[in-house]
């Protein structure tokens, strides 16, 4: 990669750490409907092109220190791809980098925060999605984007009470139930507006673009009626008050997006998460 990405807020890959690592994980063997998230990575890149560098509320992401590290060239077995992720993330980590991870399926989550959760065993889960992810299995895969959050709140170290689940619309009595029993904060689609995520925790934030209504975001595996808007997303984005230690963005399949308009949601909700982040940091 030998120019900027999102309009030269991330700069090449080099030798120096970052402030801000963009990972692209093209993995999408785990979609239970509709495959071609894979492709999500490049097409968020290619649209944040058409972007400015500031955020809504004027934060000018140029001087970011970031990098983009490009795809990561992963095996098509899952044991062995979740393996690579989450080493990749560690070494991310390890050198004091906010990775901003870009799916790939949603199953990319569990490795990655498998490996944050490591490095900050307090973190806590700030999930947006149209769907709980509470399968232990679906169609008999564990692996599947179906299961992340069920796997996710079983890891050792980690309790339900650290999830909370933003714009949730497609969620089964068992799973519902299942979340009430493992003390997993569910904010429904119907009840976002006025929504304000606070904690003094580092958080992981996990961002499924099908939480979007599909008029907004239609390019998804699994899309889902009557979710939040644009509008509503960026607002809930930027009254978030907690520490983002890594993020990531996925579900986009750009077989189903042929003019763009779920990649380029992405990319905005990409530099708008940035902004955030970085206000608060600084």
């Amino acid at each position: 990669m030998n120019t900027g990405s999102f309009n030269h807020i991330f700069e090449p890959l080099s030798d120096q750490a970052a402030r801000y690592s963009l990972l692209g994980i093209p993995y999408d063997a785990s979609s239970s409907y509709r495959p071609g998230c894979r492709m999500g990575p490049n097409a968020i890149r290619d649209l944040a092109v058409s972007l400015n560098t500031c955020t809504e509320r004027g934060v000018d992401l140029l001087e970011l220190d970031a990098m983009d590290c490009g795809n990561l060239n992963l095996s098509n077995r899952v044991k062995h791809a979740f393996a690579e992720i989450e080493a990749y993330v560690s070494h991310l980590l390890e050198l004091d980098s906010v990775p901003i991870m870009l799916g790939g399926d949603h199953s990319i989550t569990m490795p990655c925060f498998e490996a944050t959760l490591k490095r900050y065993p307090n973190l806590k889960l700030l999930y947006f999605d149209a769907h709980p992810d509470l399968y232990p299995d679906y169609d008999g895969d564990p692996y599947s984007h179906a299961c992340s959050t069920y796997h996710i709140a079983n890891l050792d170290d980690m309790n339900g009470d650290r999830i909370t689940q933003v714009g949730i619309r497609a969620s089964t009595p068992s799973q519902q139930a299942l979340a009430k029993q493992a003390g997993i904060e569910t904010i429904f689609a119907w009840d976002v507006d006025g929504f304000i995520y606070e904690s003094d925790d580092p958080v992981y934030l996990s961002f499924d673009i099908d939480v979007l209504d599909p008029a907004h975001a239609p390019g998804c595996g699994n899309p889902v009626p009557g979710g939040i808007s644009s509008r509503q997303t960026f607002q809930l984005i930027q009254s978030i008050k907690a520490p983002i230690v890594a993020m990531d963005l996925v579900e986009v399949n750009l077989l189903l997006d042929p003019h763009g308009i779920t990649a380029l949601a992405a990319a905005r909700v990409v530099i708008e998460c940035l902004g955030m982040i970085e206000s608060q940091s600084t």
